[in-house]
């Protein structure tokens, strides 16, 4: 959930430039300051972290920040779990799931919003179930495909062939794994990962989808 990359970073601040004072009224300083320099690590930081986004939400009502506030939760369900406590895991947990369905269910026609929640729950173990949730938000973006160039379709192939994988569909999966061999760099760079992994973030995703919800658009 790192956006450390200079190259995301450069394009974040170039797309608030091209925008100027939309930009600038945004009034979402702790989602830029995540976009820009990453979640924290430490939990304190993080948690600080977390609950500025929901203020900010509960302030400006930008979706934006929603997500990212769950995001952010489900950072700290991460954290609990590796220190064994399983009950503030699992509290942090159903929370961050709770407000990410919550964003993508009052705004299931905004292609950008179902495209966040797909970015999560496709990567997710199996056992999480959330791969059925995945299914349908990649089915929607496919059928939804105007809105988004190349790069960012070869992505949500990618999204929709982790969530085939974890729902034990290997006919659909694999039928999709031949597709994105055929689909150019970007493809071959998704499928290179580890099966536990998740791609960095890249520029497309932030000035197709992150900016235009921060826009309000």
């Amino acid at each position: 959930m790192m956006f450390r990359n200079s190259a995301v970073i450069l394009a974040f601040c170039l797309s608030l430039a091209a925008h100027g004072a939309a930009a600038a009224r945004s009034g979402t300083p702790a989602l830029e300051a995540v976009l820009q320099q990453g979640f924290p690590v430490q939990p304190e930081a993080l948690s600080a972290t977390t609950q500025a986004l929901l203020h900010e939400y509960e302030q400006q009502k930008d979706i934006a920040s929603l997500i990212f506030y769950s995001y952010g939760t489900l950072r700290m369900a991460d954290h609990y779990a590796a220190m064994n406590d399983y009950v503030l895991a699992s509290e942090y947990g159903k929370t961050g799931f709770f407000y990410l369905d919550e964003a993508a269910d009052s705004h299931e026609n905004t292609p950008q919003v179902r495209y966040l929640r797909a970015r999560i729950d496709a990567y997710l173990p199996a056992k999480q179930g959330r791969c059925v949730i995945a299914l349908a938000d990649t089915d929607y973006l496919l059928k939804n495909r105007a809105n988004f160039d190349n790069d960012i379709l070869i992505n949500i192939l990618f999204m929709r062939y982790r969530a085939l994988l974890s729902c034990g569909d290997t006919v659909g999966a694999n039928t999709l794994l031949t597709q994105l061999k055929n689909r150019g760099p970007v493809a071959v760079k998704l499928l290179s990962l580890k099966s536990d992994a998740s791609p960095a973030w890249d520029i497309g995703e932030i000035t197709q989808i992150v900016v235009p919800l921060m826009k309000g658009e």
